[in-house]
């Protein structure tokens, strides 16, 4: 499985990969997870990538070819953030019609923003897609509330967060 994330910085996407990276080591994968980032700074363009195989992952580098897209904000250009995707789908945070920003490609959208205001008062988004995702992944989500309280344990808000993952996860049911 090769998943890359877009978003921009401070919305957690690197956090977010961590998350998903570690929910499917806690399945027994193999596990990369790593982010790109140009100038680091709040609202610039950032991308992350998760790599899982019950093999050895022999390659490195940034993921191209993805089998999913992760877009936690819909100002990205469309263009961009969906090039390299053949099969798969494309998982992204919005109240608008994407259909049309991804044609030929499986969208799914979902208004987490409106889930992390509600729960968590802030427009963060990352663990309320790490629940979207992980139901999208067939990924049951006590390894999900696991990796939460692995990755989140020291960053805190630990309860509201696992709480923004559940309602997005249902939400994709």
């Amino acid at each position: 499985m090769k998943i890359r994330f877009h978003g921009r910085g401070g919305q957690g996407v690197k956090t977010l990969a961590r998350i998903i990276g570690r929910t499917f080591f806690l399945k027994g994968y193999n596990v990369q997870d790593f982010a790109m980032y140009g100038a680091e700074r709040r609202g610039a363009p950032v991308m992350s990538f998760v790599r899982a195989d019950r093999n050895e992952i022999l390659e490195r580098g940034y993921i191209f070819n993805p089998d999913c897209i992760v877009v936690l904000d819909d100002t990205l250009n469309p263009g961009a953030v969906s090039s390299g995707l053949t099969d798969g789908f494309v998982l992204i945070n919005t109240t608008k019609n994407a259909d049309e920003w991804f044609p030929g490609k499986k969208v799914v959208k979902v208004n987490a923003t409106q889930i992390a205001l509600d729960v968590l008062g802030k427009p963060i988004v990352n663990t309320a897609m790490a629940g979207a995702l992980a139901k999208l992944l067939d990924i049951e989500f006590e390894k999900l509330e696991k990796a939460i309280r692995i990755e989140m344990g020291e960053i805190g808000n630990v309860e509201k967060n696992i709480e923004a993952a559940e309602r997005c996860y249902r939400a994709c049911s």
